[in-house]
């Protein structure tokens, strides 16, 4: 099934061209509920598939709201399902247990814990390993942040390969406040912005203005105007980027190994991508619009290449039936 047309019950879902644009609709305040998080696992597996979508743009589908923070109701509901404090070698046991056969158990296993005691740490895991998916995921995802960014939104946009916020965006993670850490996100924002600052905010537990976002590195540009335009555009361009390149060099860029083996990756992705056919015909095409003079065709013809329009680097890639 391609992406756009999956049937979510909070996300909604437009292509045009390559791009996805998916609102999260999910009124009056946009929390981050059970059903949301389902609703990305779901979106995520389709993206991996659609060879039709190069980008992907998050952003709020209730004026004002983008993602506010988790629904406090369903936390208080998934601590209610636990009979007692739970010691950390027994919760720890537990969610290993259950990570591990949501991972290989398939859907007869994934059945049988959503009508279990640990429902939500079942779909905990799934949503943990969409996120995780994401970080080399063969399109290009963009958060277009046009209101509150807590909790749950904020560490899912972590993630995400580039954020834009509007300049009354806001940005809090307020778990520590009511007895939580962060569930998914925290080491992730530790990557972008360094760990004291990232803990500082976990600490402070106040919402801090797109500007200082941007400061800290979370936001890349705050774009006055139409924040989804803008994301629109900048995905339109990235979206021709070819589709295996994309999430090869995500990959290479977001994976936490040594740096020996990061070496050793990137020499593999190379070679894979020398033997395209693709990129043989994209090499070829270089050379013959190369200046006279020998001058690189990145300097002086640039833009076809940087927007890429020079050709069609995903006419390998299948759309999803």
């Amino acid at each position: 099934m391609r992406a756009a047309d999956l049937d979510l019950a909070t996300l909604r879902c437009e292509q045009d061209g390559r791009v996805l644009t998916v609102g999260v609709e999910a009124p009056p305040f946009n929390y981050m509920t059970a059903a949301m998080q389902d609703d990305f696992v779901r979106l995520v597996a389709a993206v991996e598939t659609d060879g039709s979508v190069g980008a992907v743009i998050v952003t709020g589908g209730v004026p004002g709201r983008y993602i506010t923070h988790f629904a406090i109701a369903d936390l208080l509901h998934s601590a209610e399902t636990l009979s007692a404090a739970l010691p950390r070698p027994v919760a720890s046991m537990t969610v290993r247990t259950v990570k591990a056969i949501s991972a290989a158990g398939g859907a007869p296993a994934r059945r049988l814990l959503e009508r279990s005691p640990v429902s939500s740490l079942a779909l905990l895991a799934r949503f943990q390993a969409a996120c995780k998916a994401i970080l080399s995921s063969p399109a290009v995802w963009i958060a277009a942040v046009d209101g509150p960014c807590g909790g749950g939104g904020l560490e899912l946009s972590t993630f995400f390969d580039m954020r834009l916020a509007t300049p009354d965006a806001r940005f809090l993670l307020p778990e520590l406040t009511i007895g939580l850490t962060t569930t998914f996100g925290g080491q992730r924002l530790a990557t972008l912005i360094g760990p004291s600052r990232a803990l500082e905010l976990m600490l402070e537990a106040r919402a801090i203005t797109a500007a200082d976002a941007q400061a800290l590195g979370l936001v890349n540009h705050v774009v006055d105007g139409d924040v989804v335009a803008r994301a629109q555009a900048l995905a339109a361009r990235y979206a021709r980027r070819p589709r295996a390149t994309v999430a090869a060099q995500k990959a290479i860029v977001n994976d936490g190994v040594p740096l020996s083996e990061s070496l050793t990756r990137e020499a593999i992705f190379q070679t894979v991508g020398l033997s395209s056919p693709t990129t043989r015909g994209a090499l070829t095409r270089w050379l013959q619009e190369q200046d006279p003079s020998g001058d690189s065709t990145f300097l002086t013809d640039p833009e076809p290449w940087r927007t890429g329009t020079a050709l069609d680097m995903n006419a390998e890639e299948p759309a999803s039936a």
